[in-house]
């Protein structure tokens, strides 16, 4: 399956890749700053039939929701350049980004924590290590409610 990263220039190039694919195959957006946990879930969910792209920081994390429109956006919580909370608080600023569910994954089990990224406008919380069960149960919880509101 064909994926679109956006890297500076790259990101022209993956809209032309992402373009030829099925509308109906979910695009999810995976925020992390981490490489190998990016990578983890970038071949995890291509494995499990989604459409992916990344963002490594806050501010990319914007740019890539504007551009790409994802269907699901896996967030982390801290991040550079701009953390997780204020990112999706700029994605819910969007009009057309509203209603994107938004999955924070954070190593962050303190109740503040949690209660501040649903007040940033996340949908779920999810803590790491994250059980694979579970995002694959989000996952389809919020991509078929997504599907279901169109």
């Amino acid at each position: 399956m064909t994926n679109a990263t956006y890297t500076g220039d790259a990101g022209l190039q993956g809209a032309l890749r992402t373009e030829h694919q099925s509308v109906a195959t979910p695009l999810v957006l995976i925020v992390e700053d981490h490489a190998d946990t990016r990578f983890l879930l970038h071949y995890l969910l291509e494995q499990w039939g989604y459409r992916v792209i990344e963002a490594e920081n806050g501010e990319d994390a914007v740019v890539q929701a504007i551009t790409f429109a994802p269907d699901l956006i896996l967030m982390d919580a801290s991040l550079p350049r701009a953390d997780g909370f204020s990112a999706t608080r700029r994605i819910r600023e969007r009009d057309e980004l509203r209603t994107v569910p938004v999955v924070f994954l954070s190593g962050h089990i303190l109740p503040g924590d949690r209660e501040a990224a649903f007040a940033a406008g996340c949908n779920d919380y999810l803590v790491k290590p994250v059980d694979m069960r579970e995002l694959d149960r989000v996952l389809e919880k919020r991509l078929k409610q997504e599907r279901c509101a169109h």
